[in-house]
């Protein structure tokens, strides 16, 4: 039988490669998650104040205390302003807050934090060079 002491523990677990157990999400984190975002989707489906707005939500984040949820959103509008979308969607927290809690008896209701989700512009933004790159390919010199 082996037994490790505390700081030989702390020394493996520190060494490069190691994967931290404690910042990977659980089963029921990621459950929690999924949940969480269809519960958030239709409350967001019934706002008047996101109508016309085009926010999707990209993905839901859970932290292992389930204290805070990380609402990833993204928009198939470019016109539409970040700023006054975030606006809307932190003035209709509190609400959505509650009602999700209501529905889904936890011991405590995530408090939901929104921030755009940057990376469809940054897939198009690849997707475009990658293009420019195939036609400069394709062009005899």
């Amino acid at each position: 039988m082996l037994f490790f002491t505390r700081e030989q523990v702390l020394k493996i677990a520190s060494a490069p490669g190691f994967v931290d157990i404690s910042r990977m999400p659980t089963r029921r984190t990621v459950r929690v998650a999924e949940v969480l975002r269809k519960e958030l989707a239709a409350c967001m489906s019934k706002s008047l104040d996101l109508e016309g707005m085009l926010i999707t939500i990209s993905s839901v984040e859970l932290p292992p205390d389930m204290r805070q949820a990380y609402i990833y959103v993204s928009t198939l509008n470019p016109e539409l302003d970040q700023e006054s979308a975030l606006a809307i969607l932190l003035r209709n927290r509190k609400e959505w807050q509650s009602s999700i809690g209501r529905r889904l008896g936890l011991k405590f209701t995530p408090q939901l934090i929104f921030r755009f989700d940057s990376a469809i512009e940054r897939g198009d933004r690849v997707m475009e060079i990658l293009t420019k790159l195939k036609i400069e390919e394709e062009k005899p010199e």
